[in-house]
């Protein structure tokens, strides 16, 4: 979870400063946001898989 929480991270920041151009500060900003959003999305789709159970979906 470390290691795709890292990669979330440092791809976003390197992405949003190098093709958009933007400041470090922004790029990091994004990048967290981006980062918080994944892994919570992530932990939301886990505990409604695991609630479902067997057989739904």
């Amino acid at each position: 979870m470390l290691a795709y929480t890292g990669v979330v991270f440092g791809l976003g920041a390197v992405v949003w400063h190098w093709v958009l151009g933007k400041s470090w500060g922004d790029s990091f900003s994004f990048a967290l946001t981006m980062t918080v959003s994944a892994v919570v999305g992530r932990w939301i789709a886990a505990v409604v898989l695991r609630r479902a159970g067997r057989g739904h979906g």
